[in-house]
């Protein structure tokens, strides 16, 4: 566990650093708490082709704030990707997103997006890397906006109990640009994952993970938003 600890400990202080510098401190913080619930999907376009090279890629999302009283947002997000090697994986794909943001009207979003992950496992331990570019067409302005995202995840079997994984995870989000319709060039937002996975047997191509996810979203002075969400999330890999 040394060899990853200490790679990935560097990557959270340095991810601290960037946001502690790209943002202003004067700002208040708004608190809120959710429900965000998601199904992840991916798996072999052909999976009867012997080099199995091509996949598939979904995913679905519905988040819920207001103290968990308000529908908040909706996502569908397909691509497809080409498996490089065993570890190393690139990506691109559409993303729709619908966005209701009490008491504002909603809104729209559409994007192009670009990733490559990466995963090794050092023997217990799984480190996963995804790197995803994103370009953001919203309604509500004409300006593309282009936002870089980084996560990083470690998962690693429970002691006592085999069927469960301890789960760890942060994504930083930057803005590349300004848009007329809101988005700044710097730091975005934070997310913070520390949950359970729970898979019935090794051989089963699901397994569902549950846990506290904390997103800190910077936002326009005189106020930031802190986001205290219950996170459900399916995992399915046939």
């Amino acid at each position: 566990m040394r060899a990853i600890s200490r790679p990935f400990l560097l990557g959270v202080c340095l991810s601290a650093a960037c946001v502690a510098t790209s943002r202003p401190v004067v700002a208040e913080t708004i608190n809120d708490a959710g429900l965000w619930t998601a199904v992840f999907a991916a798996g072999d376009l052909n999976p009867h082709a012997e080099d199995g090279k091509w996949r598939w890629w979904f995913d679905g999302q519905m988040r819920f704030f207001d103290d968990f009283d308000g529908y908040g947002q909706g996502l569908v997000r397909p691509g497809v990707g080409y498996k490089l090697t065993d570890k190393l994986t690139l990506w691109s794909g559409y993303a729709w997103i619908h966005t209701d943001p009490e008491p504002t009207p909603n809104f729209e979003e559409h994007r192009i997006w670009e990733q490559v992950t990466w995963s090794h496992k050092f023997d217990l331990t799984t480190l996963d890397l995804r790197t995803r570019l994103e370009q953001r067409l919203v309604e509500t302005g004409d300006d593309t906006g282009m936002r870089f995202r980084q996560l990083v995840a470690l998962r690693r079997p429970v002691d006592f109990a085999p069927n469960f994984t301890w789960v760890a995870w942060d994504e930083f989000f930057f803005h590349l640009n300004d848009t007329d319709w809101g988005a700044r060039s710097g730091f975005d937002q934070n997310r913070a994952f520390l949950g359970l996975g729970w898979k019935p047997t090794p051989e089963h191509t699901w397994r569902l993970e549950v846990g506290y996810l904390h997103q800190f979203i910077d936002r326009p002075a005189p106020t930031d938003l802190s986001n205290h969400l219950l996170s459900v999330n399916l995992f399915w890999n046939p």
